[in-house]
């Protein structure tokens, strides 16, 4: 016959009462034992929606903002300088038109030179070809220089040659045997004072006289 089991000893009401041990539960694996819940806020919680989580670099949709204050006060800053150079070229026009512009002055005349004194005489020309020799008497017996002017027969005479004071005669060279040459010679009393002497030419048989 079976003994009859030990009586469970009873616990009063509201007193805890002890655990049974089991052998079983004490070697149960850990890793089969399901994981608790996680807590909100961890890493196995899920992901925050996107409208309630930005990233840090969210407010890059702000940045237009500043950046149009700034343009707008460039803009405002430019259209001010504008508007100062504006004026002062403004003030400057008519400042300067204020003042009349001057009336030009007359310029300056060179002194014209006159004929005084008497001229070169007994003006003559030695024709050899290829060069010619102009020869003159001195009315002032040395005491003027004297300038030989000469050209083509029918043009219009220049400057050859300054002459010395006590000189009477100056060789022209390098001249065409087929054209006519003419000469004159001026005493230069002073920067503004000359008397001229008469005009020779040449009379080559053949010669031609330019148009």
């Amino acid at each position: 016959m079976a003994a009859d089991p030990e009586p469970v000893p009873e616990v009063e009401d509201g007193a805890d009462r002890p655990l049974p041990v089991y052998d079983a539960l004490l070697e149960f694996p850990e890793s089969t034992r399901p994981d608790p819940e996680p807590y909100p806020g961890q890493g196995a919680w899920p992901a925050v929606p996107p409208a309630f989580h930005q990233p840090a670099a969210y407010p890059v949709a702000e940045e237009p903002e500043p950046r149009g204050r700034n343009r707008t006060v460039v803009a405002v800053v430019a259209g001010a300088v504008v508007v100062a150079v504006a004026a002062a070229v403004g003030v400057g026009a008519v400042l300067l038109n204020r003042d009349p512009a001057p009336p030009p002055g007359p310029a300056p005349t060179a002194a014209k030179p006159k004929v005084s004194g008497p001229p070169p005489g007994d003006l003559r020309l030695q024709d050899d070809t290829t060069t010619i020799t102009v020869t003159w008497t001195d009315p002032t017996g040395g005491g003027v220089p004297f300038v030989v002017a000469g050209g083509r027969a029918g043009q219009k005479l220049g400057v050859m040659a300054t002459v010395d004071a006590g000189q009477t005669r100056y060789t022209v060279n390098g001249l065409s045997p087929k054209l006519d040459y003419c000469f004159t010679v001026l005493a230069v009393y002073s920067t503004d004072t000359y008397a001229t002497s008469g005009q020779v030419c040449t009379d080559r048989e053949g010669g031609t006289t330019p148009n």
